[in-house]
């Protein structure tokens, strides 16, 4: 089944199941011991206004904050990822702790973590950790405002400021790609759907970083109207909306035999535009849907998809 690790959308989840039963009250009595000094250096002095020590034991289970954490040179401070960490590889072969459905509380704890960078989707995870006396930073990342944002916010949380005023200065660079010239372009982004056949088929709508970089390459989202972030469509909506461009974007890197196939599956429709003009593009790559330090790449990867498209016409 297809799982691309979209947002803190229901994208980002990885349909991840354990299948496994919550572990008796002495496990999570174990686990609050394992954690007693921790939680009595917080004792007697109630809230304190002095800033917090620079994290020094860092875990993550999103891909896109592994990223970033590993971008800004935290690397050293990682402890643990998530299971859908795929770059860098320094990341890949820290230890892992599970996802969203299924992180493993009693190793993340065994790890003696300081401090969780987690998305807004994670805050139950987080409500388990603090507790147990390990910090939590909740950092969203949905638009791109978000992710120059979480640059500044965990480089601060992590005594290195300089470091996300680098990270942010260089990835606004990258940014800065002209648009494209009129007309616009109307494309369609496919961000799921089942490989060889045209069925639950996932777009990002208004709101999604996705959405903002069109936008930004002066093109038009067809479903730019949809009420929710990632809505999934039908057929006839997508021969409706008539896209001069289809860019179907996998996390998984893709042979060019693998990409064509993918391409293929569109021919059905082919009383639309992108389809009877040659409008299909596959963006695969470990960079894609991951809103992080590598948007850049995907962004100008995106540009060169259109412009080809453009010349076409």
């Amino acid at each position: 089944m297809w799982a691309p690790w979209v947002g803190g959308n229901p994208l980002r989840i990885g349909f991840l199941k354990s299948g496994r039963p919550h572990r008796a009250a002495p496990t999570i009595l174990s686990l609050f011991l394992l954690l007693l000094p921790a939680c009595r250096g917080r004792e007697g002095g109630g809230p304190s206004a002095a800033p917090k020590p620079p994290a020094r034991r860092i875990i993550a289970l999103t891909p896109s904050l592994v990223e970033t954490l590993f971008a800004l040179e935290l690397g050293d401070r990682v402890v643990a990822v998530g299971d859908y960490s795929r770059w860098p590889e320094e990341a890949v072969r820290k230890p892992h702790v599970g996802g969203l459905f299924n992180p493993n509380l009693e190793r993340i704890v065994s790890l003696r973590p300081d401090l969780a960078v987690l998305l807004p989707s994670e805050k139950d995870l987080g409500a388990k950790l603090k507790p147990l006396g390990i910090d939590v930073l909740i950092v969203p990342d949905e638009s791109l405002a978000d992710v120059e944002r979480s640059f500044h916010t965990i480089a601060e949380r992590c005594g290195v400021p300089e470091a996300g005023d680098r990270i942010a200065a260089e990835w606004r660079a990258g940014l800065s790609l002209p648009p494209l010239p009129p007309p616009p372009l109307k494309v369609l982004i496919s961000v799921g759907r089942p490989t060889g056949r045209l069925a639950e088929v996932v777009v990002a709508g208004h709101g999604t970083y996705l959405d903002e970089l069109l936008r930004r390459l002066g093109a038009v989202n067809v479903f730019a109207d949809s009420p929710t972030l990632y809505p999934q469509i039908s057929v006839e909506e997508i021969v409706a909306r008539k896209p001069d461009v289809i860019l179907e974007l996998r996390a998984d890197p893709q042979t060019p035999e693998q990409a064509a196939a993918l391409a293929r599956d569109w021919q059905p429709l082919s009383q639309v535009p992108a389809v009877r003009n040659g409008g299909v593009a596959v963006l695969a790559g470990t960079h894609v849907l991951i809103p992080g330090p590598r948007i850049p790449q995907f962004y100008r990867e995106m540009r060169e998809a259109l412009v080809k498209v453009r010349e076409k016409r």
